[in-house]
C-alpha cells in the first residue's frame, strides 16, 4: 500500500520500480507456493479463504504494477532490471500494458544490451516471453517451420503477426548457445521450455540448445527433464531417440519423479508418437502411485498418449480419472483429447 502512495511514485526511479515488481511477484509466489504446504487435513473452508486472500492480493498487486509498469520507460534500465521487470511481470500474469513489456524485451535483445547480460539474465527473460505468450491468440503465435520444409509465403505473413517479444526470442537463444559454457540445467531448461511455449520453428537453435541439454543430461533433474520433453514435444522434435534419452535418465530415479513430471512426459511421448512400452509402463506406474496428487489435467493427458501409440494403460488410471475426476466422461471419449493436446 505504501509503495503505491503518490509521494513515494513521483520519486521512484525505473530501476526502483523494477526492483519493488519483482520483490512483489517474488514475495507473492513464494507466499503462494506455502499456502498449499499442510500438516493437517485440508478443509473447504480453509481453502476457500486461500483462494480468496491470494486473489485479493493479486488484485493489488495489479493495481501497483499498473502504477508502476510506465516508469520502468522513462529512462534506460540495465539488463538486471530489464530482465527481472520481464519476469515480475509474466509472473504476475500482468497483462494489461503490454507494449510495455514488448518494449522491455526489445530492449534486452539489442546487441549492446546482450553484451552486458548474463546467461541467467537472458534465459529468465525467455521463460517470461514463454509465460506471456500463454494470453495471445494461438492463431497468431503459430509459426510455420519453413526451414522444414513449410510454405515460406505462409512463414512471412505469420511472422508480421508476431508480438514483438516473440521475435525477441531467436536473439536470446543465439544469446545462449554463444555463452553455453555459461549454461546450469536450470537455464537450458527455461530455455527449452520457452521454445516450446513460443513454438519456435528454427530448427537449427532448437536442435543446438537440445546438443547442449544431452551435454547436461546427467546433471537434470526429473522436473527440468519433465519440462524439456514437453518442450520439444510442442515443436514436433523429430529425434525420439534423444526424447527417450532424457525420459530413461528421469525414471532410473523413480522417487524423484512428480505425478506431474509422469504426466508431462507421457504427454510428450504421445505428442511425438513414441512408443516405449518400457518407458510407459514406469511412468504410468509413478502416476499410478501418486494418484491422490494427480490432477484430472495430467490423468487425461497420460490417457491420451496411451491411446495414440496404443499401449493400454492401468485400469487405475482410467477408473480414477472417469469415477472421481470427471463425473460421467468415460474412455471413449479420450481420443476427443487429441484436439486440445495439439
Amino acid at each position: 500500500d505504501q509503495m503505491a502512495e503518490d509521494y513515494i511514485l513521483d520519486s521512484c526511479s525505473p530501476s526502483s520500480a523494477s526492483r519493488a515488481m519483482w520483490s512483489c511477484s517474488m514475495i507473492l509466489s513464494l507466499d503462494g507456493a506455502n499456502s498449499h504446504i499442510s500438516n493437517s487435513d485440508n478443509k473447504q473452508n480453509e481453502f476457500a479463504l486461500s483462494i480468496s486472500g491470494e486473489s485479493f492480493l493479486h488484485e493489488r498487486q495489479i493495481d501497483l504494477f499498473h502504477q508502476l509498469a510506465p516508469l520502468l520507460l522513462f529512462s534506460p534500465l540495465s539488463p538486471t532490471d530489464t530482465s527481472c521487470a520481464m519476469w515480475a511481470m509474466a509472473k504476475a500474469q500482468y497483462v494489461i500494458d503490454k507494449g510495455i513489456f514488448d518494449q522491455l524485451a526489445m530492449s534486452l535483445a539489442s546487441e549492446a544490451m546482450l553484451k552486458r547480460s548474463n546467461t541467467r539474465l537472458v534465459s529468465q527473460a525467455l521463460w517470461s516471453c514463454g509465460k506471456m505468450v500463454e494470453f495471445e491468440d494461438s492463431k497468431i503465435i503459430t509459426r510455420v517451420l519453413d526451414d522444414r520444409g513449410g510454405d515460406a509465403d505462409n512463414a512471412s505473413e505469420n511472422a508480421i503477426n508476431l508480438p514483438p517479444y516473440v521475435k525477441c526470442a531467436d536473439e536470446y537463444i543465439r544469446f545462449l548457445i554463444t555463452n553455453q559454457a555459461q549454461l546450469t540445467p536450470k537455464h537450458v531448461c527455461q530455455a527449452i521450455w520457452a521454445i516450446g511455449r513460443l513454438r519456435l520453428s528454427d530448427y537449427f537453435l532448437v536442435q543446438k540448445m537440445v546438443d547442449i541439454a544431452s551435454h547436461l543430461c546427467h546433471k537434470l533433474n526429473a522436473r527440468e527433464i519433465a519440462n524439456i520433453v514437453w518442450g520439444l514435444s510442442k515443436v514436433d522434435y523429430d529425434k525420439p531417440e534423444v526424447v527417450s534419452e532424457f525420459i530413461y535418465h528421469a525414471i532410473a530415479t523413480p522417487k524423484d519423479i512428480t505425478a506431474q513430471e509422469a504426466a508431462n512426459m507421457l504427454f510428450a511421448l504421445g505428442k511425438l508418437q513414441i512408443h516405449e512400452k518400457e518407458a510407459f509402463e514406469s511412468l504410468s506406474s509413478i502416476l499410478r502411485n501418486q494418484l491422490h496428487e494427480a490432477t484430472s489435467q495430467a490423468i487425461a493427458n497420460a490417457l491420451w498418449a496411451h491411446e495414440v501409440v496404443g499401449i493400454e494403460p492401468p485400469p487405475e488410471l482410467l477408473s480414477t480419472w472417469a469415477q472421481d475426476r470427471l463425473g460421467m466422461l468415460v474412455l471413449g471419449t479420450v481420443a476427443d483429447l487429441n484436439n486440445d493436446n495439439r
